[in-house]
């Protein structure tokens, strides 16, 4: 089942324009992940929605119950919706637990779509990271995009802030990870031959 993580902000923001990845549809919201659904899922299909909330907070709990009830309003009772709570601090142990309380939302064949417009700068770390091991260790599960809304603040109602895929970001820190297990002598040049980056590279 498809299965769409948003990650909780603390400000309170009004409905805006998000046009989606692909450019062919502009919805008035206030979550971009409602815009994101929108452009991904057919016409009456179930799907999964987990909210992180990195502040834990008043402030975030209402984000929460407005982000609910504009996906009622939107999908009716096609969805659930389960919220994790994950307040980011330095320490290792709020690390790991935010790492383990994300982990632990994954099942076997998800297809996972991340939207890391707000929250605090940490978190997507964090969801890179348990991204990463899921699809690893979880069967079936594939992580279909990362996308963020390029949100600005103080615009009027007309304008419209694009939605953009970094799903390229995620993949090129597998691969890179993946390299890695090669030994070679001149690693900086096994990259450059892998990414193409021949001799006359204007980057050398």
């Amino acid at each position: 089942m498809k299965k769409f993580y948003t990650i909780i902000g603390e400000k309170q923001i009004l409905k805006t324009k998000y046009e989606s990845v692909d450019k062919n549809l502009i919805t008035k919201c206030v979550f971009p992940i409602t815009a994101h659904i929108l452009s991904v899922v057919k016409k009456g299909e179930k799907f999964n929605v987990v909210a992180v909330d990195s502040f834990v907070s008043n402030d975030s709990y209402e984000n929460i119950a407005l982000l609910r009830e504009e996906l009622r309003e939107y999908f009716g009772d096609l969805f659930t919706m389960k919220v994790v709570n994950a307040h980011f601090e330095h320490e290792r142990e709020e690390q790991v637990h935010t790492f383990m309380s994300i982990y632990e939302t994954f099942e076997e064949n998800d297809d996972v779509y991340f939207d890391i417009t707000f929250g605090l700068k940490p978190t997507p770390l964090t969801v890179f990271v348990s991204c990463n091991y899921a699809q690893k260790f979880i069967p079936g599960l594939k992580i279909r995009d990362v996308v963020y809304a390029h949100y600005k603040f103080g615009m009027d109602e007309d304008y419209v802030h694009p939605i953009v895929d970094i799903t390229r970001l995620f993949l090129l820190n597998n691969l890179i990870e993946m390299i890695s297990k090669f030994e070679t002598d001149d690693p900086m040049q096994f990259l450059k031959n892998v990414f193409g980056m021949g001799k006359g590279d204007p980057l050398q």
